[in-house]
């Protein structure tokens, strides 16, 4: 990207590389997202119903409430980072529209001297 007196030159091509680059990144963040919830859901509470099941205590109980509240904490941050992975895509949408948008102005604009 070059920059000159406030212009900006960006091909097509650097502008399609950017938005597909941000577009897998959004898509690695969603698949990370999933298998976090899917873990936490999963197999963080299958692991709290083993240990309770093998431990009879107050102890256990108490255990089984902190896994059971880490497991909730952890699908609540896997949701939030689906959130960011959305918000990412519409982001780069959009740029990508406008930065399409002005290299196409760019292209047909006509210049006038006075």
């Amino acid at each position: 990207m070059n920059r000159r007196k406030g212009k900006t030159e960006m091909s097509p091509q650097k502008i399609e590389m950017h938005f597909t680059e941000i577009m897998h990144l959004a898509a690695r963040l969603r698949e990370l997202s999933g298998k976090l919830k899917s873990t936490s859901e999963n197999n963080v509470m299958q692991i709290a119903c083993e240990n309770r099941a093998c431990w009879n205590s107050e102890c256990a109980d108490i255990v089984v409430q902190k896994e059971v509240k880490i497991s909730g904490q952890l699908v609540s941050e896997a949701e939030n980072l689906a959130a960011i992975a959305e918000e990412m895509e519409s982001q780069a949408r959009k740029m990508y529209q406008s930065e399409m948008f002005n290299y196409q102005l760019a292209a047909t604009r006509i210049y006038h001297q006075f």
